[in-house]
């Protein structure tokens, strides 16, 4: 088991990652080249996070100890967990920059301190990163795979807003190495912090292609499920929701992500995509796989956009809004948010635009307000973005109110008109107008 662990990266899993790992009871020291975040993780312990769990490991009793430096932070450390940014290129590969610099730093500590180090790379790379820059990088200085360094890669599968109980609970773990010793070392230290795990022992392009392809097998499915969508869209005697509800029955398939909903977004799901497109470009490989998913995640942005001019065209909206406006709950990340493509697309046809998010403190040209109230009087149409529990108190809430509900969360709405596509608008505005004409009738019986 590791008695000193550092963790160079807080950011969105770099901090929680260091909670997490204090659990184990092993001393934590952190670095991040960016002070105010530092500061701010040491006067709110990660609440602009809004990790579900998160408090509790920061009240466990081993708090993390921070560092101005790298070298302050590594020198007593036993292995060195980084987590840090991997950003997309243009070609759709991924940047090692951010690791690089961090390993330039690590290099001068090992030569210095003439001491190995386990470095274990959380951050997802590019397939074949490990053997072609990040060791060749290390001998560059002067250092020996294996004796000096040991390289471990080994990607976290998790989901902002979740972050902790992706942690506490894996499905598996995945490790990438090349060194017996560093396998070991790392097992030995998971059986420790977990109950019976399943590890994953892999080299390492087998472990950096099997992070990608986790996750653009998620973008399938949702793609998929939007083409089911887009098949049901036009009979009226057919539910997507319980089409893809039988068809995710099969335990070949499984329920998760089997939901009529909206495109795939986030800081993941679409750069992984492009990045196994070129992963298999410059390696010969044929794929347009890749190119289809993409294809039918735009189609299912541009079929809101249809939606969104008949709504303007036939029915008159003047305002809209959002309920919540990021990618998903739980998290300030807006990255990729299929709703703020529909907030540009919406303010370029003159519609007002407002939004109620409860995690989001980032502005945007659409108008913020305080409360569900105050989105209900001011929108002619709610648009739910995601699932949230902060949500479910606002069918309580009476105001007749047209809520556009992609995933069909307020369908047993009392109080609210739902719908699910414009059809289903069409319906609900000529119930209202029937409703209207029996008032009408009642009225000139009763007069």
């Amino acid at each position: 088991m590791f008695r000193n662990i550092s963790v160079i990266g807080l950011g969105k899993l770099g901090y929680p990652m260091a909670q997490f790992l204090s659990s184990s009871g092993a001393k934590i020291s952190c670095y991040d080249k960016d002070e105010k975040l530092v500061e701010k993780l040491k006067k709110n312990h990660g609440e602009h996070l809004h990790e579900i769990g998160l408090n509790n490991l920061v009240n466990n009793n081993n708090d993390l100890i921070y560092h101005n430096n790298i070298s302050d932070c590594i020198t007593d450390t036993e292995i060195i967990y980084i987590t840090v940014p991997t950003p997309s290129k243009l070609d759709g590969s991924f940047s090692n920059d951010i690791i690089i610099e961090i390993l330039e730093e690590v290099a001068k500590v090992i030569l210095k301190n003439k001491k190995s180090y386990i470095i274990n790379i959380n951050s997802t790379v590019q397939p074949g990163s490990i053997e072609s820059e990040i060791i060749p990088f290390l001998e560059s200085k002067g250092l020996i795979n294996n004796k000096n360094f040991y390289i471990l890669y080994n990607p976290y599968f998790v989901a902002l807003g979740s972050v902790i109980r992706n942690l506490e609970e894996p499905d598996y773990l995945l490790i990438g190495s090349s060194s017996i010793y560093a396998a070991k070392k790392i097992t030995k230290f998971y059986n420790s912090l977990y109950k019976n795990p399943k590890i994953r022992l892999l080299k390492f392009k087998e472990a950096e292609l099997t992070k990608l392809l986790v996750n653009t097998y998620l973008t399938t499915k949702i793609s998929y499920s939007n083409f089911v969508k887009n098949v049901c869209k036009n009979f009226d005697d057919i539910s997507d929701l319980r089409v893809l509800e039988s068809v995710g029955l099969d335990a070949r398939i499984g329920t998760k992500f089997m939901l009529p909903g909206g495109p795939y977004s986030g800081p993941c799901l679409p750069r992984d995509n492009l990045s196994l497109k070129k992963f298999c470009f410059d390696n010969n490989i044929q794929n347009t796989f890749s190119d289809e998913v993409q294809k039918i995640n735009n189609d299912t942005i541009e079929n809101l956009y249809k939606v969104i001019s008949n709504l303007k065209n036939q029915h008159k909206i003047k305002t809209f809004g959002f309920l919540g406006l990021g990618y998903k709950s739980n998290t300030q990340c807006f990255e990729e948010s299929y709703s703020l493509k529909m907030m540009n697309f919406l303010e370029s046809l003159n519609i007002k635009v407002f939004y109620y998010d409860p995690y989001l403190l980032e502005k945007f040209s659409a108008t913020k307000v305080n409360s569900f109230e105050d989105l209900a009087l001011k929108s002619d149409i709610i648009f739910l973005s995601y699932i949230d529990q902060h949500f479910n108190p606002i069918v309580q809430v009476k105001h007749e109110k047209n809520i556009w509900d992609l995933w069909y969360h307020f369908s047993e709405s009392k109080y609210n008109r739902v719908f699910h596509k414009v059809s289903d608008f069409k319906k609900l505005e000529l119930q209202k107008s029937d409703k209207n004409q029996k008032i009408i009738q009642f009225n000139k019986k009763t007069g």
